[in-house]
């Protein structure tokens, strides 16, 4: 089956579905209908079953009583999703379709021609397209959904040019699916649209190709289109940007891939062993080795508890914090590695790349240098790569100290430059990537509307948190800071159980409170132990490793107030490089990253000017969004909140005039204050007053011999309102009859 096959098919369904309201399963029937596509918005898009079981059962519970039109609808449409990849099978895409239709009352069968379609496949759509299938499908319904009212002329039109076709495309929520939209694009139109399903991997095409456009359109794809016909006219040949040699120079520029689903990889250093250089007898000999001498041989399967032990007995020299590492090291050589793994090492600039063979065995060898050793099968030996040829996160996976080290999501860039693309899980590791770049949201009208903010301020406050991961709301007291880092945060998780967490700072908030530290903890024998436990930091970040395609966030309510070096300690560098590693000072023996998927949101006050003592390195790592009374977003957000909820005016009107005496913008006081129905009744507006607002003034003219009453208080503010408005009105005209002599 060529590709010319899917192409083909591809069309039959896009010219059936989006041209009329045609069926390619079952021609002369409507199907793709807008009643279709909503009761699949209403039953499948609306209502996701995120719970355990596979994706046909929650699939048939969601449309169990759906119309016939609809589920034949969702049957073509998962037709239509699995018509590109070739990372799965005809026969498991066949059981997905099925699945669908298999709900609907009569038997339907996949028409003969297009069911062997099926078999076929062009590219690979990657992990994120097949275990978010439901993202990618959701989106399908939105395009019948957002297709369907338009103007025939605009519908032949966009049928017609890939440009106009794109533009619609565009104009639909993405919600993280960009491969199913890339997918469509080529599907719909191949000769403009290459096969690409990875949105990373078109930029980094264009990228590595830019010196051959003679225009950049700032338009990925239309740079990708200009960018084929460009190379293809110079080749003489149509370019295929996933082979030799177009592949070759783009390929080497791919960073982090891989959950490790795949095989895992692992860094063994051999080339200063106690002075010696094991390299070329490792690749000689088909092993790599670790070397303990003093150290008796161990039984695979010992426990940390047990290793530490065995240090402990025979070498008792090693103090605790050297034992913890040697433990960590003789772990992952014993217990974490596994046959079919692979091995990395280095001498010098040269990189060498195999994969493990066997298990842990035991030699007497000179010097006790190398007893401890794993079969390895070397698929470079001969023609290393260099350090230079990987991208600058995996070099940063060959720093360090630590003998043995995992390489985590790295692996597959190692095994493509050593040409291992053909081991199990390699490949797929690559694509990895669109599982874990979570795509927040877009603020919606109704939140907008919800936190009488406007929408074009929350979506630009969203856009800094995608691109930094790290903001800080800062503004006066009582300008809704903390309340609107939580709705933010509730509404980009998609309100995911424990997906935000909020910590306050305080002077005494330190490293161990934060983030990992040493707590007391009772012992078997009732005695009192300490135990290494993680904060709230830690666990979130945990919790987001788990869970890479869920945006997680972690709210830090009065940034300002605590020791931000002391409590961020070694943190502080990841916070700036998000794709580095480093060793934590209480487990210096894991290698720790931020997963791409933590975002922070800070708070701070300025009534005290405390954000002109935050030093530069903090700055650097956080954007800031201000919020200040009688400025975007909050100028008449108080005026909107009491028309909503039909409370007096004139209380937006006594805030305005109070920040207009205080005439300080670091100390004006915000809305939230009067945001509340007591302030509806002068009982309660003067309470208010007296308790929560002029305390705040009288701190800050302490000393001054200042009468705050007379210069802040109600009647004094009501009695400059009323002189305002006064001398705003103009004197009554004169008539002419009056005047005139």
């Amino acid at each position: 089956m060529n590709e010319d096959a899917v192409y083909a098919a591809a069309r039959r369904v896009i010219d059936a579905g989006l041209t009329g309201n045609g069926s390619v399963f079952t021609p002369g029937r409507a199907v793709w209908t807008t009643e279709a596509a909503d009761q699949l918005y209403a039953r499948f898009v609306r209502q996701p079953d995120a719970g355990r079981g596979s994706f046909v059962k929650k699939l048939q519970a969601q449309l169990i009583e759906a119309p016939p039109t609809a589920v034949q609808l969702m049957g073509e449409l998962i037709y239509l999703h699995f018509l590109l990849p070739r990372d799965i099978g005809g026969a498991a895409k066949r059981a997905v379709i099925n699945g669908a239709l298999s709900l609907l009352p009569e038997p339907l069968d996949i028409p003969a021609d297009l069911n062997g379609v099926l078999d076929a496949g062009v590219v690979r759509a990657g992990t994120a397209y097949m275990t978010q299938r439901d993202r990618q499908i959701a989106w399908l319904v939105r395009l019948v959904q957002a297709w369907k009212p338009m103007p025939a002329d605009r519908q032949q039109a966009a049928l017609h040019d890939p440009w106009i076709f794109k533009d619609v495309l565009d104009s639909i929520p993405i919600n993280s699916a960009y491969s199913q939209r890339n997918i469509l694009l080529n599907l719909a139109f191949p000769d403009t649209f290459p096969p690409i399903a990875s949105r990373r991997h078109k930029r980094l095409i264009v990228d590595a190709f830019a010196g051959e456009l003679p225009h950049q359109s700032g338009d990925v794809d239309r740079n990708l289109a200009e960018l084929r016909t460009v190379l293809s006219a110079k080749a003489g040949t149509p370019v295929h940007f996933y082979q030799p040699p177009w592949v070759d120079r783009w390929r080497q520029q791919t960073g982090p891939a891989g959950d490790g689903k795949g095989p895992r990889g692992w860094l063994v250093r051999g080339a200063k062993v106690h002075g010696h250089n094991l390299i070329g007898q490792w690749l000689t000999e088909g092993f790599c080795s670790i070397a303990y001498p003093g150290l008796p041989e161990l039984k695979p399967g010992l426990s940390k508890a047990e290793l530490d032990q065995q240090l402990r007995d025979s070498l008792p020299d090693f103090s605790p914090s050297q034992r913890g590492l040697h433990v960590g090291v003789l772990d992952r050589f014993f217990n974490r590695i596994s046959e079919g793994d692979i091995v990395v090492t280095v001498d010098g600039s040269k990189v060498y790349v195999g994969t493990i063979a066997g298990p842990v065995t035991w030699m007497d060898t000179p010097d006790d240098l190398s007893n401890r050793r794993r079969k390895v099968a070397w698929a470079n030996p001969d023609a290393p790569f260099t350090r230079n040829e990987l991208s600058a996160e995996a070099r940063n996976k060959l720093a360090g100290q630590l003998t043995v080290t995992d390489l985590g999501t790295y692996v597959a860039e190692f095994a493509a430059l050593a040409e291992l693309d053909d081991q199990p899980g390699v490949e797929d590791a690559e694509d990895q990537l669109e599982v874990a770049e979570v795509e927040l949201p877009e603020p919606t009208a109704d939140l907008a509307e919800e936190l009488l903010i406007d929408r074009e301020w929350l979506s630009e406050t969203v856009d800094l948190l995608r691109e930094k991961k790290q903001i800080v709301l800062y503004g006066p007291p009582g300008t809704g800071k903390t309340y609107l880092a939580q709705a933010l945060a509730h509404f980009l998780t998609g309100q995911a159980d424990n997906a935000y967490r909020l910590v306050q700072f305080h002077p005494s908030y330190s490293y161990e409170d934060f983030f990992e530290g040493f707590r007391p903890r009772a012992t078997a024998d009732g005695g009192v132990g300490f135990a290494l436990e993680p904060g709230p930091f830690k666990q979130l970040v945990s919790d987001a490793k788990d869970d890479p395609s869920q945006a997680h966030i972690l709210i830090i309510d009065e940034i300002n107030r605590a020791n931000l070096a002391k409590v961020f300690g070694e943190l502080y560098f990841l916070l700036e490089y998000r794709n580095r590693s480093i060793q934590l000072q209480y487990s210096p023996t894991e290698d720790f990253e931020l997963p791409p998927n933590v975002y922070l949101i800070g708070t701070m006050n300025t009534a005290d000017r405390s954000i002109a003592l935050v030093d530069a390195a903090m700055r650097r790592r956080f954007y800031f969004q201000s919020l200040f009374p009688g400025e975007a977003p909050l100028d008449g957000l108080l005026r909107e909140w009491l028309k909503k909820h039909n409370l007096p005016a004139d209380r937006a009107d006594l805030l305005d005039e109070l920040n207009r005496v205080i005439g300080d913008r670091d100390a004006a006081v915000g809305p939230s204050y009067l945001m509340t129905t007591q302030a509806a009744t002068e009982k309660g507006l003067v309470r208010i007053w007296k308790n929560a607002v002029m305390p705040l003034l009288e701190e800050r003219h302490l000393g001054d011999g200042i009468d705050i009453n007379l210069r802040y208080g109600l009647d004094a503010l009501r009695k400059r309102l009323k002189q305002t408005v006064a001398t705003a009105v103009p004197a009554p005209r004169e008539h002419a009859g009056d005047t005139a002599q």
